[in-house]
């Protein structure tokens, strides 16, 4: 069972927007942002894409909040018309500035980036896949030649926790 989406009672205000959004456009996306003095990228998800669309949520790395989202919104409007996205696929529909691909998220990588949705979820199973953009030459952060902005703005969330602790 995930969290009901009209009892909102002893939730606090932003629990209840959060469940409201999912409930009247289908998904909500969290914006992770930068503290000050806080190392590494900012990133978001989706959350309510696998309980409204039965397809995995979305996460996504580096870049400006304001790009994260509206990726994440043109994923979840593509999904809500019928389309779905594949692990390895390469897209040039979704990214302005280039081709795209998507790899799955290693349930390990989850208590670490998706708070609300295992909140929302409540311990049901969903999937998530996380969207890579490549640096300017076509590589993705995997690729031992990819740009090392690229590379540190993008973890690799496909590999166990452990494994991606000492990536980098």
């Amino acid at each position: 069972m995930t969290r009901s989406l009209s009892n909102t009672d002893g939730l606090d205000e932003a629990d209840k927007r959060f469940l409201e959004q999912i409930k009247t456009v289908g998904w909500n996306v969290t914006n992770v942002l930068k503290r000050a003095g806080e190392v590494g990228p900012g990133w978001s998800f989706s959350c309510g894409i696998y309980f409204k669309f039965r397809h995995p949520e979305i996460a996504i790395f580096g870049l400006d909040s304001e790009t994260r989202t509206q990726v994440i919104n043109n994923v979840g409007l593509a999904i809500q018309n019928g389309k779905t996205f594949g692990i390895a696929e390469q897209y040039g529909d979704i990214f302005e500035r280039s081709l795209c691909t998507f790899r799955k998220v290693h349930e390990s990588q989850y208590a670490e980036y998706l708070g609300w949705a295992l909140w929302f979820y409540e311990g049901c199973e969903f999937p998530v896949l996380q969207f890579f953009w490549p640096d300017k030459n076509g590589r993705y952060p995997w690729n031992e030649d990819c740009n090392s902005a690229v590379r540190q703005e993008q973890p690799l969330l496909f590999m166990e926790r452990e494994a991606t602790d000492n990536v980098g």
